[in-house]
């Protein structure tokens, strides 16, 4: 299994969740370290913190929550991540996952050990992950104006000057140009950064010491250990339909892990994907996005808080 900005699993999905229907619900969002972050109920007890995580094919307990649910976890292998090592990983059923009125029962979950993740960043909470296995049959709104979260049946209305982009996988994965190169991105919204550069890519495309850089430096922290990265601004991307100017970049150093995946020539991560208002819009298999008013902030590097 592999994990990818805070988790990515991918290998084979477990059995999708149920779910009770309901035209719309909307929850409030909260962006800590770059990510969003919302409270769920796990067999009716929480709330839980959770980080909504496109690149998550599953949902994930913390080892620590889990054992405060008394859930009965087996064993399921080895996963990686942006760090370097391996990581023991577990599974699990959960008899239901609450967001907002929204229920969710017989949630099949992963359980993984967050807590360097959590201490290293300084999370106050971080209990777990939300990701694709229950945002698969939802049109998912991401309001970074309102900071709120809205899981619909059908796609919103959409501002006209709205791009439409499709995307493959269960991970979404779109065409996108860097620093005027051609090449395909995954859409993270667990990555804390705003672009990170698999090693591959950046070497075959001479990124290292193009421009001005902190060299190998500790850029966060991910499933694995530390991520090692050159941090250097890029002067424009372009991605769903529109330029951004100034992104802070990190061209992966990792000798082990997924930023050492040569299939794609990077991570789209919250850093840029926050200046967007953003439609999941997962049946259809496309991003739906237009600018909100962070479009036009400046972007900078904020190194992980030091141990």
């Amino acid at each position: 299994m592999r994990i990818l900005g805070i988790i990515v699993l991918a290998s084979a999905l477990l059995a999708g969740p149920g779910q009770a229907l309901s035209a719309e619900t909307t929850v409030p969002f909260t962006f800590v370290d770059n990510r969003m972050m919302i409270e769920c109920k796990i067999n009716s007890a929480g709330p839980f913190t959770m980080v909504v995580d496109t690149g998550s094919p599953d949902v994930v307990v913390d080892s620590s929550a889990a054992k405060v649910l008394n859930l009965e976890v087996r064993s399921n292998g080895t996963a990686s991540g942006a760090g370097n090592n391996q990581a023991q990983i577990g599974a699990t059923m959960l008899g239901s996952l609450a967001i907002g009125p929204k229920l969710f029962t017989s949630v099949s979950a992963s359980v993984l050990d967050l807590s360097e993740i959590r201490t290293k960043l300084g999370f106050a909470r971080l209990d777990g992950i939300v990701g694709y296995s229950i945002m698969k049959r939802f049109a998912v709104l991401v309001d970074a104006d309102a900071d709120t979260l809205t899981f619909l049946n059908a796609p919103p209305s959409v501002p006209a000057s709205a791009s439409t982009t499709p995307f493959t996988g269960v991970i979404p994965v779109i065409p996108a140009t860097l620093d005027g190169i051609a090449t395909s991105v995954i859409i993270d919204t667990g990555d804390r950064s705003s672009l990170t550069l698999f090693g591959p890519f950046a070497k075959s495309h001479g990124f290292y010491g193009r421009y001005p850089s902190q060299s190998n430096i500790v850029t966060g922290y991910g499933l694995g250990g530390p991520v090692y990265g050159d941090v250097f601004t890029l002067p424009s991307i372009d991605i769903f339909g529109k330029q951004v100017s100034g992104v802070v970049t990190r061209a992966s150093r990792q000798t082990g892990g997924v930023f050492t995946s040569n299939q794609q020539g990077g991570s789209i991560g919250e850093g840029v994907l926050k200046r967007f208002n953003i439609v999941y819009d997962y049946p259809n298999k496309r991003i739906i996005a237009w600018p909100n008013k962070n479009f036009d902030l400046t972007d900078r590097f904020i190194p992980p808080p030091k141990s």
